[in-house]
């Protein structure tokens, strides 16, 4: 009898063994056509294994996928739903449901399955991107920048979700400006946003035109003086940035760039003492804020203060690592100080930083001479 059960569970054994088996070459058989682009022959091997093996939610998944490819998104929504059907968070199986919505534009739906997804895997990129597309689409612009702001915050490097923001951003802006100029073309607002567009592209002459703009209708509007402080800076016209500037500090004490464009032209007029408290305001007001540690620093070594020199170009270099300047300093002081560890550790880095940029330029001039050429 013991014989006869050893016998019976070694032939389920070998039958199992032997039915994955089947399996198995039933989807590396689909997989091999699928990498060359042979999907209607993937779908035929699908269907088969389907019919082999129903109720194996990994090969209707994949055949619901090469469904898809083909465009045929009815046909691969009906499988999906079944491969959900027994299993509710079959992994990606609401994902694929809700791109197949998508490539109807059904986007209500789309936008269902991508969170149903989202709810079981938080981190799946996938569906939380074509999450933020579905939310555009249903013009919730809103609700799909937090979608894309949280991909940001666990990928910056994703260029792409970048771009997605940036395009979002830039029509939402857009639109807010059209509403504006709906109800008063010649507004202050339209003006005061303009100038700040033409600043930000550095078309300088323009954003002075329509800060000048600002000032005839509304000298007192909220940070004209500022803006006008800042491209007369950037256009390295001193006299007139500080006028700006210090109206800007009237209104706002605190204002960091303020602050920080004032001390940088009081530091240039050789006036340290008068520089300081403006770069420790700056600071302050925003941390990060990296040439205005730096430029801090600067101040502190004009004033003989080493001590809070040496702690300004460490933040400085703790902020922004690539700061090379900020190294050079740093070795600079340490060599003072006879720290021949600290002098080399920073004077190494720096040599590297140069090395880097040099490489960079030449490489830049290379493909400029090479374009000539063409």
């Amino acid at each position: 009898m013991l014989i006869n059960l050893l016998i019976s569970l070694l032939f389920s054994a070998a039958l199992l063994h032997s039915q994955q088996a089947t399996l198995e070459s039933f989807l590396a058989r689909a997989s091999e056509l699928e990498k060359h682009e042979d999907f209607a022959g993937a779908e035929k091997v699908y269907a088969e294994a389907v019919a082999g093996f129903p109720g194996q939610p990994e090969v209707l998944k994949r055949l619901g996928i090469v469904y898809q490819t083909e465009l045929k998104f009815p046909e691969s929504i009906e499988v999906f739903q079944k491969v959900l059907a027994a299993n509710s968070q079959y992994p990606e199986a609401n994902f694929y449901l809700g791109l197949s919505y998508f490539g109807l534009n059904d986007f209500e739906k789309a936008l269902t399955g991508f969170n149903a997804e989202l709810k079981g895997n938080p981190k799946y990129r996938r569906a939380r991107y074509y999450g933020a597309m579905a939310l555009q689409a249903l013009d919730r612009k809103l609700e799909a920048v937090q979608y894309l702001d949280e991909l940001v915050r666990d990928d910056p490097g994703d260029i792409k979700v970048w771009y997605q923001l940036a395009r979002l951003y830039r029509s939402m802006a857009l639109h807010a400006l059209k509403q504006i100029a709906d109800v008063d073309a010649d507004s202050v607002l339209i003006h005061a946003l303009k100038a700040e567009s033409y600043s930000e592209d550095e078309k300088y002459a323009d954003a002075l035109k329509e800060y000048k703009e600002v000032v005839k209708k509304d000298s007192n509007f909220p940070g004209v003086h500022f803006g006008l402080g800042e491209v007369y800076h950037r256009t390295s016209d001193t006299v007139l940035s500080e006028v700006e500037l210090k109206e800007a500090l009237r209104e706002d004490p605190n204002h960091p760039a303020a602050n920080y464009y004032l001390a940088d032209i009081l530091l240039k007029e050789q006036k340290p003492s008068e520089a300081l408290p403006l770069f420790q305001r700056a600071v302050a007001g925003d941390p990060k804020m990296v040439l205005a540690q730096f430029q801090l620093g600067k101040c502190y070594l004009v004033l003989g203060d080493t001590e809070h020199a040496l702690l300004a170009f460490l933040k400085t270099a703790e902020l922004n690592p690539s700061f090379k300047e900020a190294h050079y300093r740093l070795a600079q002081i340490y060599a003072q100080r006879k720290d021949d560890t600290q002098r080399n550790y920073h004077m190494a880095i720096f040599e590297k930083l140069s090395k880097e940029e040099k490489d960079k330029s030449l490489k830049i001039t290379e493909r400029a001479l090479e374009e000539e050429r063409r």
